[in-house]
């Protein structure tokens, strides 16, 4: 599984800007990707999670109308370690959240706070999930933001953690290509 998640990151770095020449995305794929990020909430081990991150992922490659800005911030360390599946699982999670929240939320897909918090609320589904199977598995920077998330402290430490967001000189490159 290291070794297709791996792939399946590489593969996406690779994906030319002329794939992306496809039509915006239609209601039915919205749909879908928001009732796929859910499930990989839920469900991040299931046997088709694999299938559903791969089909996902490129389509938010491909559609032109919906963009995730990936920023340096307090999930970073989920993607370090290119040997830690979990955290390769989860770092992916986050662009599912964020993306999902944007389908939801159109009006609010300029506020860079509300959607990096999205994004990490479904990290934090996710590996509450992941922990259910694996009751050993701990991230010290998720519990902290998991501690944060109850105290109603979350959005405080994505706008101190993540200020480079809000400038779009200082923005890392969209997920396509950063991951």
């Amino acid at each position: 599984m290291r070794r297709t998640l791996a792939a399946f990151l590489a593969l996406t770095l690779l994906a030319p800007a002329a794939a992306r020449a496809r039509g915006p995305s239609t209601p039915e794929e919205r749909k879908r990707a928001v009732e796929a990020t859910r499930k990989l909430e839920k469900e991040p081990l299931a046997r088709n999670s694999m299938e559903l991150r791969k089909w996902l992922f490129q389509w938010i490659v491909e559609i032109p109308d919906i963009n995730v800005t990936s920023c340096e911030g307090p999930i970073d360390v989920l993607r370090e370690d290119e040997e830690d599946t979990y955290g390769q699982i989860l770092y992916v999670q986050s662009v599912f959240g964020m993306t999902a929240f944007m389908i939801e939320n159109p009006k609010k897909t300029g506020d860079w706070v509300a959607v990096q918090t999205a994004g990490i609320e479904s990290v934090l589904r996710a590996y509450d999930s992941m922990r259910k199977a694996d009751s050993e598995l701990r991230y010290k920077d998720l519990e902290r933001l998991e501690k944060a998330r109850k105290a109603g402290k979350l959005v405080e430490i994505v706008k101190k953690e993540m200020a480079k967001c809000g400038n779009p000189d200082e923005m890392g490159p969209a997920p396509r290509d950063a991951i």
